[in-house]
């Protein structure tokens, strides 16, 4: 039985994967790395400002008819 082994740097999938695995880990990297750049984008004249991506509560929207 003619068989051969492969070394594992001769296997493409190989490369492949630590390419993909390197994306991923440099991705997150940058990702924490732009979030710490960043501020929270909050006003500071509020008091206890928490950033939600929810629209405001019906007591905190205006209440003329104009605004929907």
């Amino acid at each position: 039985m003619n068989t051969r082994t492969s070394v594992w740097y001769r296997v493409p999938e190989v490369w492949l994967i630590l390419a993909l695995l390197g994306s991923a880990v440099l991705g997150s990297l940058l990702l924490v790395s732009a979030a710490l750049r960043h501020d929270d984008q909050l006003h500071a004249n509020i008091p206890h400002a928490v950033a939600s991506p929810l629209p405001p509560s019906a007591a905190a929207r205006p209440s003329d008819d104009a605004t929907p």
